[in-house]
């Protein structure tokens, strides 16, 4: 990833921020998009010899995607940078700059052009798929299970599967996407399912109740017979303040009610579901 950073055209001083945002980003991250990518060229082609510049651009193109989903979800911003005013501005241009990276670096692989722009195709298309279901996530525009996994599917299993797809192409192997898109997209969607659980715990660090996002979890005690803290808050009877002060008790209730079991087995079904259709790839 910082090789590619570093032969690029960025000024100086913008340079240096997006190779510090790497090393921190590295830090935490275990790059298992690019690590799909890797995995999918490795799988599908008799050359490895790129796949590591694979892996790394497919990387870039999901931090950049970090940093926009972190942008509108207010999360993590902290971390990085102290002034507030200054992350507005080198913010999007960071995720912009990273985006172009990634793209670049597949564009000059010393790969065959029709690969290279197939494999391009699926970055904007599954991109624009994700992009629809942010829309949906932070527009509160879920009222049912079956609407949120919806919007998981769009926007974290169409990133799955944009990992994937781009591995693919690369190595010429298309006639494999049907069943690659059935468990990318399963995969996304239990991640996903994992990352809200995650996100119900660590209220100090996420946004998610605060902006009355409808997770599995919460549909899950908002559709619950008896009265419960979440209820109240989300049909507006007691305050974020009301709610976070009682924490604890919200926590305690979703684990009585089973609303985090039943969210944990629902992401065991999607990931028995992806490994169905991993068994029938021929590889």
């Amino acid at each position: 990833m910082k090789e590619i950073l570093e032969s690029s055209s960025f000024m100086p001083s913008f340079k240096e921020a997006v190779l510090t945002l790497v090393d921190e980003y590295t830090k935490r991250s275990d790059c298992l998009f690019g690590r799909l990518a890797g995995l999918h060229y490795q799988m599908f082609s008799k050359s490895i010899i790129e796949i590591e510049r694979v892996a790394a651009a497919v990387e870039l193109i999901m931090l950049a995607g970090d940093l926009l989903d972190d942008f509108v979800d207010q999360d993590g911003l902290k971390i990085l940078w102290t002034d507030a005013m200054f992350v507005t501005s080198l913010h999007i241009h960071m995720a912009i700059g990273l985006l172009l990276a990634g793209q670049k670096a597949i564009a000059d692989l010393p790969i065959d052009d029709y690969k290279k722009v197939r494999a391009q195709s699926y970055i904007l298309s599954r991109l624009l798929q994700s992009l629809n279901g942010q829309h949906m996530d932070v527009t509160n525009d879920i009222q049912t299970e079956t609407d949120y996994l919806q919007m998981l599917k769009k926007k974290s299993g169409s990133l799955v599967a944009m990992a994937c797809f781009v591995g693919t192409a690369l190595a010429g192997a298309e006639k494999n996407t049907v069943i690659i898109e059935k468990y990318a997209n399963d995969i996304g969607i239990a991640a996903q399912i994992d990352n809200d659980i995650d996100a119900l715990y660590r209220w100090d660090e996420k946004n998610d109740i605060k902006a009355k996002k409808k997770s599995l979890p919460v549909l899950y005690m908002l559709a619950s017979k008896r009265d419960n803290l979440l209820k109240q808050y989300f049909s507006n009877h007691i305050d974020y303040n009301e709610l976070y002060a009682q924490k604890e008790k919200v926590i305690q209730q979703m684990e009585q009610e089973g609303a985090f079991y039943y969210a944990k087995v629902m992401s065991q079904i999607y990931k028995e579901k992806a490994l169905q259709e991993i068994e029938k790839l021929d590889v």
